[in-house]
């Protein structure tokens, strides 16, 4: 018979307010070392901190672009030189389907273009891409890939196309003698801006840029960098926080 145990405890309690028994412990939880919650948190902060550079990258380029570019209210591509053996020069297919944000980003299109002969005169349109390229189907002309001289791309062919005043295909054309300066309100659709010859004759060379009024790439451009800005405060908490904690000091 076991003797010297009070009565009412057992041999490994430890007595009342004793460390033997294991039942009313407590596990209090980590103070450091990473847990799935904090490598979770840690992710989601590194990829908002990825998504608010390219915010503040991309609002600081238009910001940017609409102040340097800017010329006469228009952001401007630089004056080129460009010329073609064949009847037309003719800009790539331009793809506008943005619907309400034409007129924001967009808004007017300015060209100008002037032919490096003195005197000769041009013919500047903007029309349906479709169209166009049917225009131009078969016949010798050159599309304007850069806007550097050497961004050319020829097309061959053995045909002629009707003078460009009498094609019909066009949504606006400007023509004569000198500077020439098309300007059109963007409109849903893919384009094409064609140069030519007035008389519609070949060896075709100008100058030429190309400009949009983008009304709305100031707004735009705050509205990233504010974004970029909120994005990496919050990136930045919820990177912190949990690194501290796995540190120990939290």
């Amino acid at each position: 018979m076991v003797t010297g145990i009070p009565h009412g405890t057992t041999a490994d309690s430890g007595g009342p307010g004793g460390s033997g028994g294991t039942g009313m412990r407590s596990r209090p939880g980590p103070a450091g070392g990473w847990t799935a919650g904090r490598v979770v948190t840690l992710i989601i902060g590194s990829v908002l901190a990825l998504i608010s550079l390219g915010f503040l990258g991309g609002g600081g380029t238009l910001l940017w672009a609409g102040q340097a570019l800017r010329h006469d209210g228009f952001v401007t591509t630089s004056t080129s030189a460009y010329s073609t053996s064949g009847y037309a020069l003719a800009s790539d297919r331009v793809s506008l389907h943005w619907g309400l944000l034409l007129t924001g980003l967009v808004g007017d299109v300015r060209v100008r273009v002037t032919a490096v002969s003195s005197g000769k005169p041009v013919f500047v349109a903007i029309g349906p891409a479709d169209q166009v390229a049917a225009y131009l189907s078969g016949t010798p002309y050159a599309t304007v890939t850069g806007t550097r001289a050497s961004g050319i791309a020829v097309h061959d062919g053995a045909g002629r196309p009707a003078p460009p005043l009498t094609a019909g295909i066009w949504a606006a054309q400007v023509t004569g003698a000198g500077p020439q300066v098309l300007r059109w309100t963007a409109q849903d659709g893919d384009w094409t801006v064609v140069a030519m010859n007035q008389d519609g004759s070949a060896a075709v060379a100008v100058r030429a840029d190309a400009g949009v009024s983008a009304p709305g790439l100031l707004r735009l451009a705050l509205r990233l960098v504010a974004g970029g800005v909120v994005l990496g405060a919050l990136s930045a908490a919820l990177i912190w926080v949990p690194v501290r904690l796995a540190a120990g000091a939290g």
